[in-house]
C-alpha cells in the first residue's frame, strides 16, 4: 500500500475524509454569511449603492461556497499553482499576511 493511501485511510472516518468534512463546513458557513448579508442589504432603508454592494458581496460569497463545495484536492492544487505562476509577488504577499494572522491567533492561545 502506498504511503498516500495509508494516510488517506487514517483521515477517513465514517465514509467521509477530513477534507470532505472541512470542505462541507466551510461551504456551509460561506452560504450562511451570504444569506445574512442578503438579509441585511434587503432590510436597509437606503436602497442606494450600499445595498447594491451588500448584494454583490453576498453573491460573491455564494459563488465561493459553490466552488468550495464542488472542489477536489487535485483541482484545488492546480488552481493554486496557476495563480501562483500568474502572480508570484501577490502570492508571496498573501502567504506572508496569512502567516502573520495565524501566528497572532496561535500566540494568543
Amino acid at each position: 500500500m502506498e504511503r498516500t493511501e495509508r494516510k488517506q485511510d487514517l483521515i477517513t472516518t465514517g465514509g467521509k475524509s477530513t477534507f470532505d468534512r472541512v470542505k462541507a463546513t466551510v461551504a456551509e458557513r460561506l452560504s450562511e454569511a451570504a444569506q445574512a448579508i442578503h438579509e441585511k442589504a434587503t432590510k436597509t432603508t437606503d436602497r442606494s449603492e450600499l445595498s447594491s454592494i451588500g448584494h454583490r458581496a453576498a453573491d460573491w460569497l455564494e459563488h465561493s461556497a459553490g466552488y468550495v463545495k464542488d472542489m477536489e484536492p487535485k483541482q484545488l492544487r492546480s488552481d493554486i499553482e496557476a495563480k501562483v505562476r500568474q502572480n508570484p509577488g501577490r502570492s508571496l504577499l498573501i502567504a506572508g499576511v496569512v502567516g502573520l494572522i495565524l501566528g497572532s491567533v496561535f500566540r494568543r492561545r
